[in-house]
């Protein structure tokens, strides 16, 4: 990520994304629907699920959570990933120079920077703008993904229950890592759903937080932005 974007220390970005799928049946089971079918549909009324995705500075998806409905948001989902006690582990080893580039609608820790929602200097303002540059592969990542398999475009829907639906996410991310590692050619993509980079989410986790711990990880989330921001205004 440093050679390709300038910005330190990054080992993935992560974001979420909307694929498609017909109403999901109301009868709730293992099998077809473990959720809902309310909790499928968003709020321009499709019925959907919420994918999160990581990714590479090469566009490959190091993870993949295919299994929530659509209305999760990205921090719940994020909360019940098993990449967080990983970077968590991380930063309690003292590996602390190592992060995920995530929007605002995400948690800031240690672990996982996010955008300053209100930049009061020319060092936050060039941070944000390194920040989000950084983080626009996760978008052209989903962009590719999405142009080689038209399926997961909201043009197209899955006309399947939502675990099937799954289980073919799962498949076309592994499909798309595979076109990356024997240089399958890109298809010509268009910007496939809007998106405002995280700038119009929540604020960093400051309504999620009911205990001295998630004081203090934000704390440090704090103090390794800052960190970073002097990082690169120093490099300017």
């Amino acid at each position: 990520f440093y050679r390709t974007t300038g910005f330190p220390g990054v080992i993935g970005c992560i974001d979420c994304t909307h694929v498609a799928i017909v109403p999901p049946t109301t009868n709730l089971n293992l099998v077809e629907n473990q959720h809902p079918e309310y909790l499928y549909i968003n709020q321009k009324n499709y019925h959907f699920i919420n994918v999160q995705l990581i990714c590479d500075s090469k566009l490959n998806i190091l993870n993949v959570n295919a299994l929530f409905p659509g209305s999760t948001h990205d921090n719940h989902i994020w909360n019940n990933s098993k990449v967080l006690p990983v970077v968590q582990e991380l930063h309690e080893r003292d590996l602390n120079d190592y992060y995920l580039l995530g929007d605002s609608g995400y948690p800031l820790h240690q672990w996982l920077l996010t955008p300053i929602l209100n930049p009061s200097s020319a060092a936050e303002i060039h941070y944000n703008t390194k920040q989000m540059y950084t983080r626009s592969l996760m978008e052209r990542c989903n962009g590719v993904l999405k142009a080689r398999f038209r399926c997961l475009i909201k043009d197209r829907t899955l006309h399947y229950n939502p675990e099937k639906s799954s289980a073919i996410i799962n498949a076309c991310v592994v499909l798309h890592n595979l076109c990356i590692t024997y240089n399958v050619p890109e298809y010509i993509y268009e910007e496939l759903e809007e998106n405002d980079m995280g700038i119009y989410q929540e604020v960093e986790n400051n309504d999620v937080i009911h205990n001295n711990q998630q004081n203090r990880y934000l704390m440090l989330g704090r103090q390794q932005r800052n960190r970073i921001v002097q990082v690169l205004q120093n490099r300017i």
